[in-house]
């Protein structure tokens, strides 16, 4: 029997009433993200590929939750067993905590721990991570020879076959988490006992809702702040405008009084206390320029590789299997992928550029910038196509543009939203998700949202310029 987990001993070291809610009322949890759904998708993938250099592992992962016990004596079992060199997600129990240990490897009578991430470098979550495993090892009586974080270099280059030697390092972390052992005892002692609690804890709203991962009860704590709350704005910095929440400065009207009436705070309240959006036109104007040219719309997908697929290509580089173009003129539309055979990117790339020079100009909406990935592929034609191009997220971002849903996410989905109330759009993320799916018909509709978001595109382009 377990009452903790990894997972839910996070969620309560962010907040407890967050582990509350999480297992006395899970129904009050928000919808997943597709985007927290391609980054779990991520993990698993690089876990899975992880393990090769481990061959000849148990798999210990249950099939259901009933089976943790019996997994876990299972485990204890194979400790024991001198036959077993390897497992994969072990199960472990101890003082009412389980974890699930990505790969454990015999080294003479002693076991070395591994924790698999995905990243390319370590946090202090993946740290108090794995402080946690060795705490329930060391509680298990596992003689530990070194409990270990394995991650993607970020200098591998892929050269030919994946040298999975070179593209994982390894870092100790059992000095950590030795030091740590003391804390937690004390923060499993104070979850569980937040767990006893016959309600949930009164905790406050505020920074720790966002950090280091945006809470699934967001929906359920912040239903009493009003939808136009000046929280919604970047008026002060978010601690100091939770502070002020917290003591009871919650109306708007109050507020005010903290700032500058002539600031881009207090045009953010009016933007939320009148429902609509706020943008410096005069900047936006000095950024777009005006004239009779011919227009395209670009929509390219852009996602990094945990594992590269290329020679030369480094982890998490950026791709580009799939582009889009929307004409302004006669709405024809251009498109082109290789979502099959990725070995024809660069083909791509260079369709991609001369499409692109048969436009005056060229608007696309991305946190990433276009032309340090054209940049990147040594594009031949990219003096005659950069100047061309126009980011519209970095010119709206530059126009002081604000609406209460781009304070966390200044996606196309919550622009478009903000300038068209009561009309939605999707994420996308669902785009990568279906362009990385193993199921050819999630990678058709791919198309159909792509030209979908060229669409939209253009909508808040011509609705801002009008």
């Amino acid at each position: 029997m377990h009452i903790l987990s990894k997972s839910t001993y996070i969620k309560g070291e962010q907040c407890s009433k967050a582990l509350y809610l999480f297992k006395k009322h899970p129904y009050l949890r928000d919808k997943l993200s597709l985007e927290k759904r391609a980054k779990f998708k991520r993990g698993t993938d690089v876990g899975i590929l992880a393990r090769s250099l481990f061959p000849g592992g148990i798999n210990m992962a249950p099939s259901s939750p009933s089976q943790f016990q019996k997994m876990f004596q299972k485990t204890m079992e194979n400790i024991n067993n001198p036959d077993v060199n390897v497992m994969y997600e072990a199960v472990f129990i101890h003082d009412d905590t389980l974890i699930m240990l990505d790969v454990i490897v015999r080294e003479g009578e002693k076991w070395r721990a591994i924790e698999v991430k995905s990243s390319l470098s370590i946090s202090e979550t993946y740290l108090n991570d794995a402080a946690l495993q060795y705490y329930v090892l060391k509680g298990c009586n596992i003689p530990i020879s070194d409990i270990q974080l394995m991650y993607v270099n970020a200098n591998y280059v892929r050269d030919g076959d994946l040298d999975l030697e070179r593209l994982f390092v390894y870092e100790s972390v059992k000095e950590y988490a030795e030091e740590k052992l003391p804390y937690i005892k004390n923060k499993i002692r104070e979850l569980k006992e937040t767990l006893e609690l016959s309600n949930s804890p009164h905790i406050n709203i505020g920074t720790h809702c966002f950090k280091p991962y945006t809470c699934e009860f967001l929906g359920h704590c912040w239903k009493k702040v009003p939808e136009n709350s000046y929280l919604y704005t970047n008026a002060l910095n978010d601690k100091d405008m939770f502070s002020l929440y917290n003591c009871g400065i919650q109306d708007n009207r109050s507020f005010k009084r903290y700032i500058d009436p002539l600031s881009l705070g207090m045009n953010q309240i009016d933007a939320l206390e009148q429902n609509t959006f706020y943008i410096n036109y005069k900047k936006f104007y000095n950024l777009i320029e005006k004239k009779n040219k011919s227009i395209a719309f670009l929509n390219v997908l852009i996602y990094s590789q945990a594992i590269p697929s290329f020679n030369g290509h480094k982890p998490y580089q950026n791709i580009m299997p799939y582009f889009s173009i929307l004409s302004d003129e006669n709405d024809e539309v251009t498109e082109w992928n290789c979502l099959n055979d990725f070995s024809k990117i660069e083909e791509g790339l260079s369709i991609l550029a001369e499409k692109l020079l048969q436009y005056d100009q060229i608007f696309y909406f991305s946190s990433q910038n276009l032309n340090h990935l054209l940049q990147h592929n040594n594009i031949s034609q990219l003096k005659d196509i950069s100047y061309k191009l126009t980011n519209l997220r970095d010119v709206l971002i530059s126009s002081d543009f604000f609406h209460k849903k781009t304070k966390y996410d200044f996606s196309l989905k919550n622009v478009f939203e903000g300038i068209f109330e009561g009309e939605k759009c999707f994420e996308h993320s669902r785009i990568i998700l279906n362009a990385t799916s193993d199921n050819e018909i999630e990678r058709i509709l791919v198309g159909k949202d792509m030209e979908d978001e060229n669409i939209i595109l253009k909508r808040v382009y011509r609705r801002l310029i009008s």
